[in-house]
């Protein structure tokens, strides 16, 4: 008797077909390859996922990143506005201030003006007064010296 050298798959191998026959063994096989390309399939699936994964991170750091900008330039251009509506404010209470105290000293000068007329009425009322008493007093005077006369 001749011993021929297998290994133990090829033994179990043609014990299955002998026992099961040739569809248990081809069926066996096709799982084993179902099995293959499904763990391919799957390896093939979640490469595929992970880069797309990868693509939509980079794509949503692409999009904070310029969300952020234009959140600075809007900010930026916001500050900007405050700045010039802060100044022209300014401007503006500056101007009104310098036209306040331009208006006050014009009435304080029409003031001094009026009590200055007031004055100068008041003396030369004072002045017609003294007149018209020297007049009546000299007019008695006359009015006398003519009648003795």
């Amino acid at each position: 008797m001749t011993q021929s050298v297998t290994s133990p798959t090829q033994d179990l191998d043609a014990l299955r077909e002998i026992l099961f026959g040739a569809e248990a063994a081809r069926l066996e096989a096709c799982m084993t390859a179902n099995q293959s390309a499904a763990s391919v399939d799957l390896r093939e699936l979640e490469r595929r996922v992970g880069e797309r994964l990868d693509e939509l991170t980079s794509r949503i750091a692409t999009q904070q990143a310029e969300t952020a900008r234009l959140q600075q330039e809007h900010a930026e251009h916001v500050t900007q506005m405050l700045d010039q509506m802060l100044a022209q404010l300014g401007h503006r209470l500056d101007t009104l201030v310098t036209e306040t105290r331009e208006r006050l000293d014009g009435l304080q000068q029409r003031a001094a003006e009026l009590e200055r007329r007031k004055l100068n009425a008041a003396d030369f009322g004072g002045t017609l007064a003294t007149l018209g008493q020297r007049f009546a007093g000299g007019g008695d005077g006359a009015q006398q010296q003519l009648r003795a006369g």
